[in-house]
């Protein structure tokens, strides 16, 4: 690309937020697709789809550049997906693997980060409780933490991302927490505090 100031201008913008747009794609990207493209990979595809874009990225000011791009990015993901996954070529869903890191193993960390287990099986029977508290979620829930807990998002980027006031976005946080919170006291009511 020529250095043109909307080159530049894109190239310092991607500098700002390339950590937390990476830090996006590793969380969402599913581990099959994961071993057929690099994150590396996955982050020029992202970036050359924000050239194309530039237009999209300088509407609408008053919402935070970083839901623009992660909006952007995970059109990018599903792109990359549907052009691997669904390819007529080897089926990449017998490319399983049972160690694959996933959405669950950040939540079960999330779950490690709320109370101290008492001990290293404790800690692994609570996630596995963790995890069937988490289904019972609504997705609005789940979403709303993920945000929050995982993406590392701001309250003004999670209204933006779910097309809500910030202050809608807030209250659905709090309301999450509180609910993802009871339920976690009435499975274990001796982690009240």
């Amino acid at each position: 690309m020529a250095e043109t100031p909307e080159n530049l201008w894109l190239a310092e913008l991607w500098l700002e937020h390339r950590e937390r747009i990476a830090r996006l794609l590793v969380l969402r990207m599913p581990a099959v697709l994961q071993r057929r493209v690099g994150i590396d990979d996955l982050l020029q595809e992202t970036y050359l789809a924000c050239g194309k874009r530039l237009e999209f990225l300088r509407t609408e000011p008053e919402v935070p550049m970083y839901a623009k791009l992660r909006r952007l990015a995970l059109q990018t993901l599903a792109d990359m997906e549907r052009r691997h996954l669904g390819a007529g070529k080897r089926d990449a869903m017998r490319e399983y693997s049972p160690d694959d890191v996933s959405m669950m193993d950040a939540w079960a960390q999330f779950a490690d980060s709320i109370s101290s287990p008492r001990s290293h099986m404790e800690r692994i029977e609570r996630q596995r409780q963790i995890r069937r508290l988490l289904a019972e979620l609504s997705p609005t829930d789940r979403e709303i933490l993920e945000l929050r807990h995982f993406e590392e998002l701001s309250n003004s980027e999670c209204a933006a991302v779910l097309g809500l006031e910030i202050k809608a976005a807030s209250i659905r946080y709090v309301r999450a927490v509180k609910r993802f919170r009871e339920l976690i006291e009435k499975e274990y009511p001796y982690m009240q505090s």
